[in-house]
């Protein structure tokens, strides 16, 4: 991950909250997006549990994170215990990472997923044209009302989204971090001419917040889009994730992880 390059803005005291900072939102943005890169996802060991929702059912997993890459064990499917053939077939899946190669290529796909993440936040201060919302009174964040940019110019497949979304900001004043965000895709937006695929609506909404100490996690994060693929594919995509219960645990190996996996209780959501 990239250094903090920029300095963050200094913490607003009580009496200025209700007015905007002295800094361009835009700049603001792009300090907070700085802050995201700057902290490294895999600073500790931590455990939470994720619930995945999507049209067909939902899958709850507990999650571990280490520095080596994240490790997952299914604790429900539809919101029921595993069935004993289920509960064997999660079981062999999370034993091939005992593998040292296998959990290298586990590794190194969430990395390219936190990448094509990077390059879409990396975006957002050049993506849009972003202004305070000082009629949203909030103690805790700064509220960005963002339009699209038009001389922004995508330079990768991830950011031509962009193009087409305006979006509601929440940036944590004492962290400087990016608490929420609020995207809606108001106009289609075409991949490779067209060719590639299309997307003609969608939402995007993402909550982070701090969790266990200094460290942040995503709580809630949804996902609808509409659109085409090679032209005449259709695709929709339409899924919740809810996170919940982070708690920081000792370091561990791989297979320290698995067994904390298996023994750690289950928590549902509230």
């Amino acid at each position: 991950m990239l250094l903090l390059a920029l300095v963050l803005p200094a913490p607003l005291c009580a009496a200025d909250r209700a007015t905007a900072p002295a800094a361009p939102a835009n700049d603001t943005l792009r300090h907070a997006i700085q802050a995201e890169k700057s902290t490294d996802a895999r600073d500790g060991y931590y455990v939470w549990t994720d619930r995945l929702q999507k049209p067909r059912g939902s899958v709850t997993k507990l999650m571990v994170s280490t520095p080596v890459g994240i490790l997952s064990r299914t604790v429900a499917i539809n919101d029921r215990p595993l069935t004993a053939d289920e509960r064997k077939l999660d079981d062999d899946r999370i034993n091939r990472l005992l593998d040292p190669a296998k959990m290298q290529e586990k590794a190194k796909h969430q990395k390219d997923d936190e990448l094509h993440i990077e390059r879409l936040l990396s975006a957002l201060p050049d993506a849009f044209r972003c202004e305070y919302n000082t009629g949203q009174h909030d103690d805790r964040n700064l509220h960005l009302d963002c339009e699209p940019n038009p001389g922004f110019s995508p330079k990768n497949f991830e950011s031509q989204i962009l193009q087409g979304m305006k979006a509601t900001i929440l940036i944590d004043r004492e962290d400087g971090r990016l608490a929420h965000i609020d995207g809606t895709l108001f106009k289609d937006v075409s991949f490779g001419m067209g060719i590639l695929g299309r997307l003609s609506r969608g939402h995007i909404e993402i909550v982070q917040a701090r969790v266990v100490g200094k460290h942040w996690g995503i709580q809630h994060l949804a996902l609808s889009f509409d659109g085409r693929i090679i032209v005449v594919k259709p695709v929709h995509i339409d899924e919740t994730e809810t996170s919940w219960d982070y708690r920081s645990v000792p370091a561990m190996t791989v297979a320290q992880a698995l067994d904390y996996l298996r023994s750690a209780p289950y928590k549902p959501a509230h």
